[in-house]
């Protein structure tokens, strides 16, 4: 159905070639009067379209007027203008908004393509990371945030979700922790956030609990050498000093805890990588889970010869010790303890498995805390500092591998250190079984 300007449009042409034939009749010329104001009309509507190109290479000039159909033409083209115009504004408003709450934010945020080219950033970043406009804009994030840890971290961000922690490109004494989002295909989004007070209280934690642990060491060992003198006596008095020289070789596996713990935590992590040998390994913590469970529990060693891993061969070691003393300890006797050294797709994965007393569920997110406890009665029962698992996470994470723990109450438990493919090796090895 014709709109009501269609409708005026064509009653007007009829109106006006009405008048037009009715004035060639009077002439006596009808059909080249017609022709005439035809004519007329058509370079009348040349000269609209032509002011109309004119406003289109020029839209910042005021839009044309005219008569007629024309007028409606150019008015209906000005609302929209108009329209256009104030939507414009709006959105202009809107991103003006939007850069005043990412200016206010306290966080340094920045917008990357998927080239990981710097694309935006906030004012924060500007004084965090000493970003310039428009200098920075458009380079290598890995370029502005200089280190192998940020590149490397970077580069797996799609697959694995994580935090880093590194010291700000412009103050080596301000720390940040950065988190990367991706928010659209092509997008990603980096926050990094000022640490600096929670790292300094954490190292000023760790410095505190490492200088009170080798203050505490030497009285240590002074008493516990006076203790080891009456511990042979035959009345009482031996009985007693047993108790006390048991109380403090627990309290010196707490401070040797505390120091392990303290080392792994603090940035100065010693030890070179190298390649090692964790058949070997496992062998020697063979023979110290032997002594420790004197024939209490049945043994399996499933090995894989050959398989190597990469990293810190005492740390590992460290690690390992500590989940097989946790089996140990917290397995019946007659119960089973079965540890694995195995390639998978996942990588090299590290296994101890227990028929022990098992975990509850809701214990299991917190087991690497920290002194955390399951309870009470357990930690009388098996003794231990509290730190292990906590310092078998440490070793993991400098490894970038992860821990895995299933358990079920009265079943057992078993606990996976997965490691990933490039820090293992399969190398050439004669066949051996432990």
């Amino acid at each position: 159905m014709p709109s009501k300007s269609a409708k005026r449009l064509i009653v007007r042409f009829a109106v006006a070639g009405t008048i037009a034939l009715a004035a060639g009749w009077l002439l006596g010329y009808p059909l080249i009067t017609l022709l005439a104001v035809l004519a007329l009309y058509g370079l009348w509507g040349l000269a609209n379209v032509v002011r109309l190109h004119r406003w289109l290479e020029r839209p910042d000039l005021q839009v044309p007027q005219s008569v007629g159909i024309w007028s409606e033409i150019f008015d209906r083209i000005n609302r929209l203008e108009k329209s256009r115009h104030k939507q414009a504004d709006q959105y202009r408003a809107m991103i003006r908004d939007y850069q005043s709450l990412a200016d206010a934010l306290p966080d340094a945020t920045l917008i990357m393509d998927g080239n990981e080219n710097l694309k935006w950033f906030n004012s924060t970043a500007r004084s965090l990371l000493g970003l310039k406009v428009p200098d920075d804009l458009g380079q290598p994030v890995t370029n502005l945030l200089r280190g192998s840890d940020f590149a490397d971290w970077l580069a797996v961000q799609r697959e694995l979700r994580s935090r880093l922690e590194m010291a700000s490109p412009v103050d080596d004494s301000t720390w940040l922790s950065i988190t990367a989002v991706d928010y659209s295909e092509d997008l990603r989004l980096l926050i990094l956030r000022d640490i600096t007070d929670v790292h300094n209280v954490n190292q000023m934690r760790r410095d505190f609990v490492a200088n009170i642990s080798h203050e505490l060491r030497t009285p240590l060992t002074v008493l516990l050498g006076y203790l080891e003198m009456f511990e042979d006596s035959d009345d009482e008095t031996g009985e007693m000093v047993g108790k006390m020289r048991s109380q403090a070789e627990q309290m010196r596996e707490l401070l040797a805890d505390l120091l392990e713990l303290s080392r792994l935590q603090s940035d100065r992590i010693s030890g070179e990588e190298d390649e090692v040998d964790v058949e070997a390994m496992l062998a020697q913590l063979r023979e110290q889970l032997e002594e420790v469970s004197r024939n209490r529990h049945r043994l399996e060693f499933r090995i894989e010869p050959g398989l190597k891993l990469r990293g810190i061969a005492s740390d590992l070691e460290s690690a390992f010790r500590n989940l097989l003393l946790n089996a140990a300890n917290y397995t019946p006797e007659g119960g089973a303890i079965t540890v694995g050294w195995q390639s998978s797709p996942e990588g090299a994965v590290f296994s101890v498995a227990d028929t022990g007393i098992g975990i509850p569920s809701r214990a299991i997110p917190r087991l690497t805390e920290r002194f955390f406890r399951v309870s009470n009665d357990r930690a009388r029962t098996s003794g231990g500092t509290g730190l292990g698992l906590s310092i078998v996470k440490h070793v993991l994470n400098a490894h970038q591998a992860r821990l895995h723990v299933t358990s079920e109450l009265g079943e057992g438990s078993e606990f996976r250190c997965i490691f990933p493919p490039e820090r293992t090796c399969l190398a050439a090895s004669r066949e051996q079984r432990m």
